[in-house]
């Protein structure tokens, strides 16, 4: 427990701290882990960098003065780090959806965040499908987008933005293949999901499983990865949470390895034929490590 209690410590630090200088240094020094480990430890956790947390929380703070206090705007905008009122009102605007002038004036919705603290809740012990594997130098060939800076609440958004036939679809633009058509195979087999840090998230094969051109590249770096496996069945978009939340929760703060990099790649084994993807598809999670 007293890994939770120190990151606990470090994120009431950072509660403390913001209206004023906060140092990644010192919170990862309290949370006793590194600067880089804290903050992809963070992302990983709540879908959302720190310092986009950090904006959010002062945002919150920021409407609750509007609503309980006659100060002027601009120096609520002053104590919560914007230079001008014109700025904190874009800033309040794209958190909230109004601006502050017209919500002190006449109340409104908002969208507030809660102070982050990290608990344990056990629903019952989970085994987890995990191996240590080396792997050599593989290219993938896909299509990427950005995540970083683009608007999305999580990383689940992105990925089921890509995957649908509504938005993105970007599966069709790399194989030309038709799910739930049992006579069309080439969307059969082995797709990856590969997560840039905060920055990209990538849909990609095997140059051999790939129809279309150009296609972006990727090389997946050789290196010792450790490997967690979901059981059959499940959906994308609950199992990758649940794996990522046990990964990095539950396994390697006590595993005596560390994220190598912020690379992580998700691995999908999917079926065309609609039952049979149903029944048998499952989910890999790749996360490139080295020795603490």
């Amino acid at each position: 427990m007293e890994m939770l209690k120190s990151l606990n410590n470090a994120m009431e630090y950072l509660e403390d701290h913001l209206c004023a200088e906060w140092d990644p240094g010192k919170v990862a020094e309290i949370a006793c882990v590194s600067t880089d480990s804290f903050l992809r430890f963070f992302s990983y956790m709540t879908g959302i960098t720190l310092t986009e947390y950090i904006r959010r929380r002062k945002l919150t703070l920021a409407a609750f003065d509007l609503q309980n206090t006659k100060e002027p705007i601009v120096d609520i905008a002053i104590r919560y780090g914007w230079d001008s009122a014109a700025a904190f009102s874009r800033a309040f605007i794209r958190q909230h959806g109004i601006a502050p002038s017209v919500f002190r004036k006449r109340g409104g919705a908002l969208k507030i965040f809660p102070p982050a603290s990290f608990h344990i809740t056990i629903k019952g012990a989970k085994e987890m499908d995990f191996r240590i594997v080396e792997l050599k130098n593989t290219p993938l060939f896909g299509i990427a987008l950005p995540y970083e800076g683009m608007g999305y609440e999580t990383h689940e958004d992105l990925r089921n933005r890509m995957w649908s036939a509504a938005y993105e679809d970007v599966p069709l633009k790399i194989c030309n293949g038709v799910w739930d058509n049992p006579d069309d195979t080439q969307m059969d087999g082995i797709w990856y999901g590969v997560w840039q840090g905060e920055r990209s998230y990538m849909i990609a094969r095997e140059k051999a499983n790939c129809i279309n051109d150009p296609l972006e590249s990727f090389t997946l770096p050789g290196g010792t990865y450790a490997v967690f496996r979901t059981e059959k069945g499940g959906n994308a978009w609950e199992e990758f949470p649940r794996l990522r939340d046990l990964i990095f929760n539950g396994w390697l703060p006590t595993s005596g390895y560390r994220a190598k990099s912020d690379l992580l790649i998700e691995v999908l084994h999917l079926w065309v034929e609609k039952e049979k993807r149903r029944k048998e598809r499952y989910y890999e999670i790749y996360l490139p490590i080295e020795k603490a």
